[in-house]
């Protein structure tokens, strides 16, 4: 379709769809177009749009590693195109480690493919899915926050006197969802005791060469006090992330750069000075950790995706892909007109489910001083390097593929 898709910021006459999806972030965006491209009426609200790109703009702090089966959805959506014409930043190997001696290494040749994902700014993504969304008349944009709905009935309610009929509410407003709640339904939290700060830097390399292997690879290493991660974006630009309790994350938060990067030079994982000629410190942010999980995802006439559905610990970058598989199962379960609560409900609260525990062993495994689990994991890391079908199957879930 070439008409632009419908914006509104008034008060108008209620608005009939098929389907109202409530949080226009990467994941809600994703949803509504995919529904737009299967021909469905939809409103998309969202109350803040992502601010317009420019090629000088320092990469921002909130970003995803997109599993190649995330670009694969947003490709077939039609959004990828657009995302990658602004900035993206391919990686072909994760290296992870607690000791030196037992460091492992997944290349995507070990699994015939040229790279595992992406790391891609989330506002970039939001962007990309937008500009997408144009190209459909039958999704109209509200640029507004949600006031209450009527779960029941299928009636959504806007602070700027919207007002939107659906046959269906998907709900993808994010961990603290008011739609989740307003539908009453329950969920099983809890915050773990960490946070962790994400720091962009841009790096100084040697040379070229060493450049292109270090952008090119992302790394954890693992502490007592938690992991600490390197993540390359685009021009050399990368975030650190620093995981520790509260205390100390909100002391490493208060400091200027220049003392921000004493700090990372004095405790953080030595690897990124052997990467690194030299590099300076851009900005920072601190999150929480937090584990939760809906107890339904269909309740009356509300459905529930990504955040909204499933908070997980952050520890291998599976969150926003988690959210995308959600869209993908459900975009599908209404093409093939399938049950809900068979096709999309039970496989996607099974496949959460088991990443959430597997994350969840990965961090009580790693973060603790027990002298025993630490001969355990080392030894499992480098048994793990060897290869074979194990690993593969672990670069493999990651991309998932």
């Amino acid at each position: 379709m070439s008409q632009k898709t419908k914006s509104s910021n008034t008060t108008k006459p209620a608005i009939s769809a098929e389907y109202v999806v409530v949080g226009g972030g990467m994941v809600g965006s994703a949803m509504a177009l995919g529904l737009a491209k299967q021909g469905k009426q939809v409103v998309l609200i969202e109350a803040f749009p992502a601010r317009e790109f420019a090629i000088d703009q320092a990469p921002d702090l909130r970003m995803s590693a997109l599993a190649l089966a995330s670009v694969q959805l947003l490709d077939n959506l039609g959004a990828w195109e657009h995302i990658a014409a602004l900035r993206v930043q391919s990686y072909n190997a994760l290296s992870v480690w607690d000791k030196p001696w037992a460091k492992t290494v997944f290349h995507a040749h070990e699994v015939k493919q040229t790279r595992l994902g992406y790391f891609v700014e989330n506002r970039i993504t939001q962007l990309g899915l937008t500009q997408a969304l144009t190209d459909y008349s039958n999704v109209t944009i509200l640029h507004t926050k949600v006031d209450r709905a009527d779960t029941l009935e299928g009636w959504v309610y806007c602070e700027d006197g919207s007002v939107v009929n659906a046959e269906w509410i998907i709900a993808a407003d994010g961990v603290h969802s008011a739609i989740r709640k307003q539908a009453g339904i329950g969920t099983v939290a809890w915050d773990y005791e960490q946070q962790a700060l994400g720091i962009s830097i841009t790096s100084t390399y040697a040379d070229e060469h060493t450049a292109q292997l270090a952008q090119g690879m992302t790394w954890q290493a693992f502490t007592p006090d938690g992991p600490q991660a390197f993540l390359p974006m685009h021009n050399n630009h990368a975030s650190l992330v620093w995981y520790h309790h509260p205390q100390r994350i909100a002391e490493l938060k208060a400091l200027e750069p220049a003392a921000l990067k004493t700090e990372i030079c004095a405790s953080f994982s030595s690897y990124l000075q052997e990467q690194v000629v030299d590099f300076t410190v851009l900005d920072k942010a601190s999150f929480g950790l937090m584990r939760m999980h809906a107890k339904r995802y269909i309740q009356d006439k509300v459905i529930l995706i990504g955040d909204a559905a499933h908070s997980i610990n952050p520890l291998a970058g599976q969150g926003v892909n988690l959210g995308f598989a959600d869209v993908a199962c459900l975009l599908a379960t209404i093409e093939q007109k399938r049950p809900l609560a068979r096709a999309y409900e039970l496989p996607r609260k099974h496949a959460n489910l088991q990443m959430m525990t597997a994350m969840d062993t990965l961090y009580h495994l790693f973060s603790n001083r027990n002298p025993l689990l630490s001969t355990l994991r080392n030894t499992g890391l480098f048994l793990a390097d060897k290869g074979g079908a194990a690993k593969q199957a672990v670069i493999k879930k990651a991309m998932g593929v």
